[in-house]
């Protein structure tokens, strides 16, 4: 990477970390052509901003070649919150489904149980059993 663009080798380091697909490559890819041609560079506080608080980022304050970029980072950050959000409401489904299996297979355990030898069903059905005999 360019010594002489500091700013954008952040966010390019930034985007390989969030990297999960082939098109996500290719622009990394890119950008660091891009790094290499490019005089310009992106001013520290844009990317401070940028890298701390993307939501809240607009595009629109970096300058043009570095634009979409800026744009395609911010993707990658909603589709990684998504990502953890989706498996965030996977985990806990599995938590309750574990839950009410282990809930249903106890009730089931107490409801096969045998019965006590010494109850007074028991020894009815015994007396009856001997009297029958």
């Amino acid at each position: 990477m360019s010594r002489s663009n500091p700013g954008v080798a952040r966010l390019l380091s930034a985007m390989k970390k969030l990297t999960r697909e082939v098109n996500d490559q290719e622009i990394c890819r890119r950008l660091e052509i891009l790094i290499n041609s490019e005089k310009e560079d992106l001013p520290p506080s844009s990317v401070k901003s940028l890298l701390e608080d993307p939501a809240d980022f607009d595009p629109s304050m970096v300058s043009e070649p570095y634009t979409q970029y800026v744009k395609h980072y911010l993707y990658m950050v909603k589709r990684e919150e998504r990502n953890r959000e989706k498996q965030r409401q996977e985990t806990e489904s599995r938590k309750q489904e574990k839950s009410v299996r282990k809930k249903s297979s106890k009730k089931r355990a107490s409801a096969t149980a045998p019965k006590k030898k010494g109850s007074a069903a028991s020894k009815t059905a015994r007396k009856k059993k001997s009297a029958s005999s």
